[in-house]
């Protein structure tokens, strides 16, 4: 038995030192912005700790090869952001994207890890969607001690502000037991402020712009009466997830990581002040995540909008596709056939033709079913 704890303690102990060691390899700050000239890019939307998923996506658009080595030549590969939360591989999918960083860009490619909202609600400690699996990774032979010396830290914390708790002293620590499982201290220490993982997302950007289309996780709110550059956004991004940043932009729901506006409003209310915004970036269309479709990508205003966020991890149905933007031309790798996108509004032939790779009776054929049937 004692055997048999060591080996996981060492294994994890293992796991924790590669992870220190790809932060320090991956120490180029990704600050850049504009990319120009870029043949080819493949973008996928929200992963949530799926880490089956997102392999298919690379393999699918023969990003890497059978030892998961990036084989991607000079293609730029795109994540939207929400790697974390909802399940249970987050660390997992970043830890070979960090890998993947180096080995693109020795290429002649580029892997580009933006910020979502969920890294975001992970370093500034909004913990409601972490996934049981995420903490329970990271728990190794010290975690319940670490567990129990915080929970009693708390607790003292708590009696001193309300004295009153100290009579349900049982109630209050099984309720903290539960709040805080083992391998939540853990979590904490890559997560909080200043620390591994913390620290790498915080050099990343929230926003980039590849030739002509601007990729983000949440949008960028078009109702405004000065655009900020992409430069201003990723530097209020980066410094609020900092050691000591206050919370503002991460938080705003018409901020970058948060805005619906492009995947629900109506186009009446949002198709002219979103073409000013794209001609003041010179861009001709915005791609997001966040806003999950009913599993293929979606066009709106004649391509203006791509939504990318397919719902690709289990907890949404696991629906499998992503974007490639090749020249001109927009295209979804939709279960590893690539279906061109229409830039008109009719997308009925489209939405036939992706439901059509689709397992019978999954979400997405359900939704093409139901657009399908005649009104009463």
């Amino acid at each position: 038995m004692l055997l048999i704890g060591n080996t996981v303690l060492i294994r994890r102990t293992c796991q924790i030192f590669s992870l220190l060691v790809l932060l320090v390899l991956s120490g180029v700050t990704l600050a850049e912005a504009h990319f120009k000239h870029v043949g080819k890019v493949v973008a996928v939307g929200d992963l949530h700790g799926d880490y089956e998923q997102y392999l298919r996506v690379l393999k699918a658009n023969d990003l890497v090869d059978e030892k998961l080595k990036w084989q991607g030549g000079r293609v730029h590969f795109v994540q939207m952001g929400d790697v974390t939360d909802r399940g249970p591989d987050s660390e997992k999918i970043i830890r070979h994207l960090m890998k993947l960083e180096k080995q693109a860009k020795k290429a002649g490619g580029r892997v580009h890890v933006l910020i979502g909202n969920h890294e975001a609600m992970n370093i500034q400690t909004d913990l409601r969607y972490v996934h049981p699996g995420e903490y329970s990774a990271l728990i190794n032979r010290q975690s319940v001690k670490k567990q129990q010396r915080y929970i009693d830290a708390v607790f003292r914390s708590m009696v001193q502000r309300q004295p009153d708790l100290a009579d349900r002293e049982e109630e209050t620590l099984a309720g903290l037991e539960k709040k805080f499982p083992p391998g939540y201290v853990e979590h904490r220490q890559l997560w909080e402020p200043g620390m591994a993982l913390a620290k790498w997302y915080a050099r990343h950007n929230a926003v980039i712009q590849i030739n002509d289309t601007i990729f983000l996780h949440g949008g960028l709110d078009p109702h405004v009466e000065r655009y900020r550059t992409l430069e201003e956004i990723n530097k209020a991004v980066r410094s609020e997830l900092g050691r000591g940043g206050k919370p503002d932009l991460t938080v705003d729901q018409r901020g970058p990581l948060w805005y619906r506006g492009l995947a629900k409003h109506s186009e009446a209310e949002e198709r002219v002040p979103l073409e000013l915004m794209l001609a003041h970036y010179g861009a001709k269309r915005i791609m997001v995540g966040h806003s999950t479709t009913q599993g293929a990508v979606m066009p709106r205003f004649e391509q203006q909008v791509i939504l990318a966020d397919v719902g690709i991890s289990a907890h949404y149905g696991g629906s499998l596709a992503n974007v490639v933007v090749d020249g001109d031309r927009v295209y979804a790798m939709h279960r590893g056939q690539l279906v061109e996108i229409p830039e008109g509004d009719d997308i009925d032939a489209y939405l036939e033709k992706v439901a059509s790779l689709e397992p019978e009776g999954s979400r997405l054929v359900r939704y093409v079913k139901s657009r399908s049937k005649p009104e009463d």
